[in-house]
């Protein structure tokens, strides 16, 4: 209990200290949840906030001191390139799909939460990136994840869940992202139309999440924002932030693509077969995603559809998960 305490402590200072350091000079918030589909179940809200500090006129604080670690580590030494640093608050929220019960059901997912702070930084230049980034978490009860599901459903008039005494117990986390990014192609289409081709791959490890994952996304629109075309939940989302100058005039992009993962071990699926739940977790997992995106000056605001493949081998149908990203560079 004194660990879990000390624990605690540890996880909000961190967060109150990241947020202070931080200069918010570009801003992100999105919110994917399955109600866009229609139907509840597994994998069914995540919500990110992201602060990325601007360094257009040379390295700022946060940025020099993450830049100054990575150094020290002879992890980021390539001096041409240009470095940008920013802090990422995330939350996701996963239900079996039967929510009406109060017993666990060991024959599908465990309710479970869970809620992390990272810190990142982007080495890049104009075609390509490297992100490093580390993330601690909190699994279970402190994730906050009962009262957010539970506000939404009181929000939108849905049903209430009712397992969530059931949940997962609580778990704190560490976790590394290594990633690399790059514009494979840049052209017009029909000489009207401006479009790209964005490629990305990388890995997490760490005791919430071991994985391996890549993704090739084509976008074609006007007067859109030079950024790195990406998306909520493979890429994270900070990688879109970057190079995103204001736009004179309303823009527009739609964007396809296809992501993979290999998943070797996840403290939600991992913890729940641990206690108990006859569940088999899906080691190679796919989604395809379509996006409409709509710029003005230093606004942008993007809805995005996906359809993945399932976590876990037992479920039975397809999946529609839907959300929506605002972002704002001061």
């Amino acid at each position: 209990m004194i660990l879990q305490n000390g624990m605690k402590k540890t996880f909000l200072v961190a967060v109150v200290a990241g947020a202070t350091l931080l200069r918010a000079d570009s801003f992100s918030f999105i919110i994917y949840n399955d109600f866009f589909g229609g139907k509840d179940g597994h994998f069914t809200n995540g919500a990110s906030l992201k602060w990325l500090e601007s360094a257009e006129d040379g390295k700022n604080e946060y940025t020099s001191l993450l830049h100054s670690l990575t150094q020290k580590l002879s992890i980021s030494t390539d001096n041409s390139k240009r470095y940008n640093a920013g802090i990422n608050l995330e939350q996701i929220i996963v239900t079996p799909n039967d929510t009406q019960l109060t017993v666990p059901q060991y024959d599908d997912l465990p309710y479970a939460g869970y809620l992390s702070v990272s810190s990142f930084l982007f080495e890049w230049d104009e075609k390509s990136f490297n992100e490093y980034a580390v993330e601690i978490g909190v699994m279970g009860k402190y994730s906050g994840a009962e009262i957010v599901q539970k506000t939404f459903h009181k929000i939108i008039g849905s049903k209430q869940p009712l397992g969530w005494d059931t949940q997962l117990g609580t778990r704190f986390t560490l976790n590394l992202l290594l990633q690399h990014g790059v514009k494979s192609w840049e052209g017009k289409i029909f000489d009207s139309f401006e479009s790209d081709w964005f490629n990305h791959y990388g890995v997490t490890v760490g005791n919430y999440n071991v994985s391996a994952f890549a993704g090739s996304i084509m976008r074609i629109g006007q007067n859109y924002a030079h950024n790195f075309n990406g998306h909520y939940p493979f890429l994270k989302g900070e990688a879109n932030l970057l190079g995103d100058t204001p736009k004179q005039g309303l823009g527009w992009s739609t964007s396809m693509g296809i992501e993979t993962k290999i998943l070797a071990y996840s403290a939600i699926l991992d913890g729940a077969i641990h206690e108990g739940y006859s569940i088999h977790k899906n080691v190679l997992n796919a989604m395809g995603y379509v996006s409409g995106s709509l710029y003005y000056s230093r606004h942008k605001f993007r809805l995005f559809y996906e359809v993945p493949s399932s976590c876990v081998k037992e479920a039975q149908r397809v999946k529609i998960i839907g959300g929506f990203e605002y972002s704002y560079k001061f």
